[in-house]
């Protein structure tokens, strides 16, 4: 019961100064996974050759990789919360563009514009929050911020229920998520990291920095690409209704919630490539059985969705924590933008080849490549850590303060790493005077 109390404590002091990070970020993934299932559902229904729907979600993921060779200047300039404000609002009003008109060239137009601005915000929470982690607590920060990431795109898919008779109320909700995601982060006290200081990222820098990362950053995209991309459109193949396609939808997101805490706090006791290999090794064999259970019963499809959702979703926030392991300060926001646009490559790669595959040989075909792609990340990383067995966690983070000085003083890497010493004495004196 102590190691429960002291467990809950130390989330509670790290969450709390982080709240309207939170928040925002919550109300923004919502938007987020609603709007990707709600159009793959919509040029279902329209019927959209399954290639050519994966073709129009894909540019989504172009305007991604813009975003990292442009945005990190405009971040730069004006600071993280400015940048954040106003990617956002552009993309709130660009959804609503998508209920005016319908055509595949017009949606593809639209999913490029907001791929570029949510990829420039979450380059800009990524790097906030990589600034304010430290190498002993980055694991489990990441895996807050990705479960809140993925409990709003859970909540997100549950929306798509919502009648829409006339294909247009999702687009105003969608935008009107997006609109309050704002307000919270823009009302932060917590100030933005120092932008005064910072160095060029090359992709070439940050592949030799780390491959396994880089390379499980990538394999990250491809499987997270598929699932939000063309998941909706699999559960649909395999002969699931509106309902349990949700239900598939939002059990998958579910399952790579509940894995994030438990395996961040594991990746950061353990050497983080092993953490990486293990989930891509149980996923290897995992996929291709899924299959044959989603359409036995609701508890079939849930328990399939929610282990392929716990081994999917938590590779990137375990390398995207190895990498910053890895790199100073000043080197974070372009780093950030590098990390989003290898993991967007796997988004645009990965479900274009996967619905190619789907369309010639069946529904099956999404989740054999899941083992596919899992199997070669597998062999890539463990001959590369025979290469380097081990890595030593060796840069150096001075974590930005919570708040203004009078409000809370400022926390530096000392301070964090004594704070467990100091809550167990605390706790170990309160049990000996009971």
């Amino acid at each position: 019961m102590l190691k429960i109390r002291e467990y809950l404590t130390s989330i509670r002091v790290i969450i709390s100064p982080l709240s309207a990070f939170f928040i925002g970020t919550l109300f923004t993934c919502c938007a987020y996974g609603l709007l990707s299932s709600d159009l793959a559902l919509q040029l279902s229904q329209k019927e959209v050759p399954t290639f050519y729907s994966g073709l129009i979600l894909s540019v989504y993921y172009v305007g991604y990789i813009f975003a990292t060779f442009s945005s990190y200047k405009i971040i730069n300039k004006v600071g993280h919360i400015r940048a954040f404000s106003a990617f956002i609002s552009i993309l709130s009003a660009l959804v609503l563009g998508h209920a005016v008109y319908f055509s595949p060239l017009y949606w593809g137009g639209l999913r490029f514009l907001e791929g570029f601005c949510l990829a420039s915000g979450f380059i800009c929470l990524e790097s906030w929050l990589n600034t304010r982690s430290t190498n002993q607590s980055r694991g489990m920060i990441m895996s807050l911020y990705m479960i809140t990431s993925y409990l709003g795109a859970a909540f997100g898919q549950l929306l798509l229920n919502i009648p829409d008779s006339e294909g247009f109320i999702i687009f105003i909700l969608v935008s009107a998520l997006y609109s309050v995601a704002l307000v919270p982060i823009s009302l932060t006290a917590l100030p933005s990291p120092d932008v005064s200081k910072h160095e060029p990222m090359s992709l070439k820098q940050l592949y030799k920095i780390s491959p396994v990362g880089v390379i499980c950053c990538a394999i990250s995209g491809v499987l997270v690409g598929g699932i939000y991309i063309l998941g909706a459109i699999y559960a649909k193949q395999c002969g699931l209704d509106t309902k349990n396609i949700s239900l598939f939808m939002f059990f998958c997101i579910i399952g790579g919630m509940s894995a994030q805490l438990p395996i961040g706090r594991l990746s950061d006791k353990f050497d983080r490539r092993i953490v990486m290999l293990a989930m891509s090794f149980i996923l290897f064999f995992l996929a291709p059985a899924i299959h044959f259970f989603i359409t036995d019963g609701i508890v079939e499809l849930a328990v399939s969705a929610f282990l392929l959702g716990c081994c999917s979703f938590v590779l990137y926030p375990i390398s995207v924590s190895h990498i910053n392991d890895l790199i100073r300060d000043e080197e974070r926001t372009e780093a950030s933008g590098m990390l989003i646009m290898i993991q967007s490559l796997g988004m645009i790669i990965g479900p274009i080849i996967i619905s190619f595959l789907m369309q010639e040989f069946g529904a099956i075909s999404f989740l054999i490549s899941f083992s596919a792609i899992t199997g070669f990340f597998v062999v890539f990383a463990y001959l590369r850590m025979h290469v380097k067995p081990n890595y030593i966690n060796s840069s150096k983070t001075d974590p930005v303060p919570l708040a203004p000085s009078h409000i809370y003083p400022e926390i530096t890497q000392q301070d964090e790493l004594s704070f467990y010493g100091k809550l167990k004495e605390i706790l170990s004196k309160k049990k000996k005077n009971y």
